[in-house]
């Protein structure tokens, strides 16, 4: 066989006697590649350990829990001494009302009154009056 019908024979021969490359297909990977050793790993010290950072969450994790009990501890015992203190403003609002309703009573023109006569006061005669310009006396009984 020739060069010219070694081309033809391929199918992509010319007929000026060129000659050209075969066509082919690229050749497919296998389907199983060969095993190959692993790549060795890097020492254990290359890689950061997970103790620490996993200790460090844990701590962060309790610190906040407590800190939680805390605050809620501290909130609750505002809770009760702002009950007990608004307990003991009613009581003594209360306690306020009652004296001055007393105050009133005591002040009253009738108890005063009750009071002077059982001590032995008389009511007195009705008010007199000077005059300094005539030097008369008026108001009261028996006056002029």
């Amino acid at each position: 066989m020739t060069t010219k019908t070694e081309g033809t024979s391929r199918g992509g021969g010319s007929r000026t006697g060129r000659r050209t490359a075969p066509r082919t297909r690229p050749a497919a990977p296998p389907k199983t590649a060969p095993r190959t050793a692993p790549a060795r790993r890097p020492a254990r010290s290359a890689r950061p350990p997970r103790m620490p950072f996993v200790l460090l969450v844990l701590g962060l994790l309790a610190g906040a829990l407590v800190s939680l009990l805390a605050l809620r501890t501290v909130l609750l015992e505002d809770s009760f001494t702002i009950s007990r203190l608004q307990t003991e403003n009613t009581e003594l609002g209360h306690r306020q009302e009652q004296l001055g309703e007393e105050v009133l009573r005591l002040e009253s023109p009738e108890r005063i009154a009750r009071e002077a006569e059982d001590m032995g006061m008389e009511p007195g005669d009705a008010p007199r009056f000077l005059d300094t310009e005539d030097g008369r006396i008026s108001g009261g009984s028996g006056a002029e």
